[in-house]
């Protein structure tokens, strides 16, 4: 996993949009992975937007498509993986779940945490939050230099999330992380998919 964009969606954030039409835009513009996170949500929705969800990357074969926290809503729709958070259950009951193949992901917030997560077997790491977002309100962010630290000492990807969008996402690249996780920059644009390729073509080095 190198140069990947990677969305997380969410129906809070759609403002009225359906959230599937926003994924398309997204994925169109250069999304590489597309993660549904629905925590306050019923199993029956969040498995119907992931059907949706999912019928919409059937156009972009290579686009992976992860469920958050829900094992078993991933293994329903056949998605390509789950991504867990501290509280979800253990990696290792989750890989015996899903086998090899799948992918797994881990959210972490500090060196000890993303060390587990390797130690664990986790497929990559979503470090967060880089910078201040509304998500988040009144914690204090990481920041760069910690994501440099992260990068030093972890060998499998690592994602960086937290407050990136077109005009700071040079600042993660410059710490040696090329894998971005956006949300707001994405669910608060007026043109999804412009917005994904301008971020994706910073990812690349292209602008």
């Amino acid at each position: 996993m190198k140069q990947k964009l990677y969305l997380i969606a969410n129906s809070v954030l759609t403002k009225g949009r359906p959230i599937e039409n926003v994924v398309r835009e997204a994925v169109a513009g250069g999304v590489d992975i597309v993660q549904l996170r629905e925590k306050d949500r019923p199993a029956c929705e969040v498995y119907s937007t992931a059907l949706k969800i999912k019928s919409v990357l059937k156009d972009f074969p290579g686009t992976f498509f992860l469920i958050n926290d829900r094992v078993d809503i991933a293994m329903a729709v056949e998605a390509d993986g789950v991504h867990l958070g501290q509280a979800s259950l253990p990696l290792k009951t989750v890989r015996c779940l899903l086998g090899d193949k799948k992918i797994i992901g881990v959210s972490t917030h500090s060196i000890e945490e993303a060390e587990r997560a390797q130690r664990e077997g986790a497929d990559y790491i979503i470090f967060s939050h880089i910078f201040e977002t509304k998500s988040k309100p009144g914690l204090a962010p990481k920041g760069i230099k910690a994501l440099s630290e992260i990068k030093a000492r972890i060998k499998i990807p690592i994602f960086a999330l937290g407050g990136i969008n077109e005009t700071n996402v040079h600042e993660v690249l410059n710490a040696g992380v090329d894998n971005i996780v956006v949300m707001s920059a994405i669910w608060e644009s007026s043109d999804p998919r412009n917005t994904a390729l301008q971020i994706k073509k910073k990812i690349q080095g292209v602008v």
